[in-house]
This record gives structure tokens, sequence and C-alpha cells, in this order.
């Protein structure tokens, strides 16, 4: 009985969580403490996807300056939201372990990959048409500009695969794979 209302608490946290969106506009000039996560800031004056690891510092991920989709109704801003919120969602859900960079109904993205070498699973963004995938994957987190050595796994394929892992404050060790994670809206 007791089992069952365990799971019953679980699966319900589980389901109201999925539901949760990032509020915009964190600054990541004055970090909280108690929250962990990816969320859109907006505080230097442009879209900045950000990270707020578990000491509370704040780390820029992305910086949205295209405006190429913008007619398409992702502007900078939206886009950061959006893709701050698919991060999160990827985080909590613990499937954002390797970005890389593939393909998805037939244009290139730059995703999440379970290993290296594995499939392109969940979509972080879409490339604009033409854009190198593999140069956008290399000068896509401003964490890593100027950091030589940031580990990244390069193999036959050439394509790399970013383990940010570490990263989030994530233990890798004895880690189990878990099947790939697509939100409703995603499926495939």
């Amino acid at each position: 009985m007791k089992q069952q209302l365990l799971t019953k608490v679980l699966a319900g946290t589980a389901i109201a969580l999925c539901g949760l969106t990032v509020a915009p506009g964190a600054s990541y000039a004055q970090p909280s403490s108690r929250e962990t996560g990816f969320s859109c800031s907006t505080s230097t004056g442009a879209a900045v996807t950000v990270y707020q690891n578990p000491q509370g510092a704040v780390e820029p991920w992305i910086e949205w300056t295209s405006d190429y989709f913008s007619a398409s109704g992702y502007n900078p801003k939206t886009r950061c939201q959006l893709v701050s919120q698919r991060l999160e969602t990827y985080r909590r859900n613990r499937v954002l372990k390797y970005i890389t960079a593939g393909q998805m109904n037939g244009q290139n993205v730059i995703c999440t990959a379970n290993q290296v070498n594995g499939l392109c699973q969940n979509l972080i963004y879409t490339l604009r048409p033409g854009q190198d995938p593999i140069g956008s994957l290399y000068n896509l987190l401003a964490w890593r500009q100027g950091q030589v050595g940031m580990p990244s796994t390069e193999e036959s394929s050439k394509i790399p695969y970013i383990d940010v892992r570490e990263k989030l404050g994530e233990n890798t060790e004895n880690e189990v794979q878990l099947p790939p994670f697509f939100p409703p809206s995603e499926l495939p």
C-alpha cells in the first residue's frame, strides 16, 4: 500500500515538473543559491541561455544574436526562452549528457546524445540552412570559448560529442544508460 502511494506521489511530481517553464529574464549578475538550472537572461542586453550550477555560479552557455528565424516568429529572445526550457527539461530528466550535431527532419541541428557516437536524440535548436553544424557546435557554448582541452570526444565520424555531465555537476560513475527522452511536443 505504501509502495503504491509513493509511486503515485512520484508520478504526480514528475508530471508536475514536466509542465514547469523556466522564468525568462533571470539576471546572471545576481544568482540565487537556491535554484539550479537553465534560464534565459537578458540582463546584459543580449538574450543568453545561462546555467546556474549547484554552487550558485551562473554560467553563460549560448548567446542568441542571429535574427535569421525572426520572420518565423523565433527572434533571439524567443529562441533563448525555448531552448533554455528544453535544456532544463533535459537536465531534470537526466538526458543531457552529450551535446552534438546531427539532423532532424532533414535539417541540421544541435542536439543531445546519450553516448559518444550515439544518435541525435533530443533537439536543442535548429541551425539555419547552410550553417556548418560542426563549426556551430564548436562555437556553441560560451563557457568553452578560449578553453583549449575542454572535454569533447571525436571518433571516426568526426562529429564532436561534448560531455556536459561534469559541467552540470552530475556524477558519471556507475551510470545506467537511459532510453531517449522525447517531450510530448517533440515526438518523432
